[in-house]
């Protein structure tokens, strides 16, 4: 068995444990060219750290992936755990998603085009 005792420590120094939230953006995947991804992941980086949402009682996360295997309209993101996919995903989607999902907990249904039971 592994060692899992920096694991552990990694998990607290990161509050694994409060997070509330996490977005997983598709960056690498046939939905939006290089470019386009990497733009977005930037800002979601950036407007989460800015917005002060990776403190103890926000606990957003972020994980850039590299597809989602909805390869049409993206970058595609989709939230945990309450299963709400968005297309679309630019900075300035984003910056909607982050003001009325994340901060006020009203999924965008402009951008919204599927919700799955993740629980």
């Amino acid at each position: 068995m592994a060692n899992t005792d920096i694991l552990k420590a990694l998990a607290a120094q990161r509050k694994v444990s409060t997070a509330r939230q996490h977005l997983l953006l598709c960056t690498a995947g046939k939905c939006a060219s290089e470019e386009q991804a990497n733009e977005s992941w930037d800002y979601l980086k950036r407007r989460i750290r800015e917005l002060n949402l990776l403190d103890v009682d926000s606990g957003v996360y972020r994980s850039k992936v590299d597809c989602l295997r909805i390869c049409r309209q993206g970058p595609i993101m989709l939230s945990y755990p309450d299963g709400t996919w968005y297309y679309g995903c630019t900075p300035e989607v984003i910056e909607t998603i982050l003001q009325q999902h994340v901060v006020n907990g009203t999924p965008v249904d402009a951008y919204r085009f599927a919700t799955t039971n993740l629980l």
